[in-house]
């Protein structure tokens, strides 16, 4: 099939084009409702098109979206713009556009008035490169905080991405905007869609938005990982060359490592963009507080401040747990030359007074040994392996053929089968991960994990060790 235009669709094709720059020709000037003056356009949708206009009455500019005039006749179409209506008018968070009145022209056609913006879309923000991680992170707590409210009275966006969100400048505030909620879900938007309809972005749709199955509030949880991520890295997670392959890497592919920014943010980028909506940041509220955590820990690894290093927890949805005592560290988490001075020094004379602590024991030891018998040594903690603290964990289940395994990660003992170990992710070294087991042989296998989402190879069975040796040899036997 030629994919050329012939020159009879080219010419109704500039004809409808034509057709429709007339058609917004015709509005501006027009007065709506005794009040609105309508002067250009500044944007254009799918189901409306957004003129800047005069409120007479109060005298300011604002802007009014208004629905197409050959949309008039689709009632699903017009169903969804009141839905618009409703749905945005309900939310009153500075960073959620605010909307002053809606009603109807003289013609039927729907309309509504909203707050006159002036700035840049994050889209256009982006063309000019990556966004520094501190104003990422600002950026992304303001939608996130958008997004709460939104989600409270049961509403989810549904098609968050850069060209829905707009950076204003009001004094010397930077404040983010979300901006239509056209397609915005809820209990009563699911009545509106049919089973398997996907609506959304394919660079931004979380996977059970690929997969077309029901949607909640943590689609948007995703979506905003993932403009969070374009922020940090100057590129989504997943692109491909055509929307349906972009989309079944957002369902299979694993997320690519983030390579700029802090391990704080990649932590909260690993939790945001699981594929497993039960495993994801489950709120946007509490995606809001962990992005509030990341932003001072940030801040005070620019600003060479003591901080506690956030260790996210296992459920993926509790605080930033505080590791160890507080640290002064640098943007990569390492300690600075006087700090490391100073623990040296510490470490030193904590060493000496143990030295000094065993000897003492070591006599007291001998004086009591007639006594009764020495109480027995308490079992060590496993340690995790060197060099590998503050840095991400892949959180590995294994599975023997028989349970009760001793499971060993570079030797050191963490657990019995069947059982969760965790292995460093961003140490660029494969780690010995060993099943022992009174009788049996070995198992081993070695692992590198990329990622806190990859999975643990196969492990062979574990086979127990014969009582005798066989021996085959070959050719027939030597008489004797």
């Amino acid at each position: 099939m030629n994919a050329s235009l012939s020159k009879s669709e080219m010419a109704d094709s500039a004809a409808s084009s034509s057709t429709l720059e007339v058609s917004f020709n015709e509005d501006v000037g027009r007065v709506i409702n005794g009040r609105y003056e309508l002067f250009g356009v500044i944007g254009e949708g799918g189901m409306g098109v957004v003129f800047e206009a005069h409120d007479h009455r109060v005298d300011r500019k604002v802007a009014i979206k208004l629905v197409r005039r050959e949309c008039l006749t689709d009632n699903k179409f017009i169903i969804r713009f009141r839905r618009e209506l409703e749905v945005t008018a309900q939310l009153r968070h500075p960073s959620t556009i605010r909307v002053f009145e809606h009603g109807e022209c003289e013609d039927g056609r729907p309309y509504m008035v909203m707050e006159l913006l002036t700035g840049t879309s994050l889209c256009e923000r982006l063309e000019q490169g990556k966004v520094p991680e501190l104003q990422a992170l600002q950026f992304a707590k303001q939608i996130a905080e958008s997004l709460s409210e939104a989600h409270e009275n049961g509403i989810f966006h549904r098609d968050l991405k850069p060209d829905n969100i707009f950076i204003e400048t009001v004094g010397v505030s930077t404040v983010v905007k979300v901006l239509d909620f056209g397609i915005a879900g809820g209990v009563d938007a699911m009545r509106l869609t049919r089973a398997g309809e996907v609506f959304g972005t394919p660079q931004y749709m979380s996977p059970e938005q690929c997969n077309g199955t029901d949607l909640d509030h943590r689609t948007d949880i995703y979506s905003l990982g993932c403009i969070l991520y374009e922020m940090i890295e100057g590129k989504p997670p997943f692109s491909a060359e055509s929307p349906m392959a972009t989309m079944l890497k957002h369902v299979r592919a694993k997320v690519p490592t983030p390579r700029n920014g802090s391990q704080f943010t990649a932590k909260l980028l690993q939790l945001a963009l699981r594929k497993d909506r039960t495993k994801r940041i489950q709120s946007a509220g509490r995606f809001a507080e962990l992005i509030g955590q990341a932003i001072g820990a940030v801040r005070a690894a620019e600003e060479g401040r003591v901080v506690h290093i956030p260790e996210l927890s296992n459920q993926h949805t509790g605080p930033f747990a505080a590791v160890g005592t507080p640290q002064r560290v640098t943007m990569n988490g390492a300690l600075p030359p006087q700090e490391s001075n100073r623990n040296l020094f510490i470490a030193i004379g904590a060493g000496v007074v143990v030295l000094l602590l065993g000897i003492a024991l070591i006599f007291r030891g001998g004086d009591e040994r007639a006594g009764g018998d020495p109480a027995p040594p308490a079992e060590a903690k496993a340690a995790q392996p060197t060099g590998s603290e503050g840095l991400p964990k892949n959180r590995a289940t294994i599975k023997a053929n028989l349970e009760g395994a001793s499971v060993h990660v570079d030797g050191q003992f963490q657990c019995k089968s069947p059982c969760e170990i965790t292995v460093p992710v961003g140490d660029n070294r494969s780690h010995e991960i060993r099943l022992t087991l009174d009788g049996y042989i070995d198992v081993v296998q070695n692992w590198r994990p990329l990622t806190v989402t990859d999975s643990l190879p196969p492990f062979p069975d574990l086979k127990p060790i014969s009582p005798v040796l066989e021996v085959k040899s070959p050719g027939k036997k030597r008489p004797g």
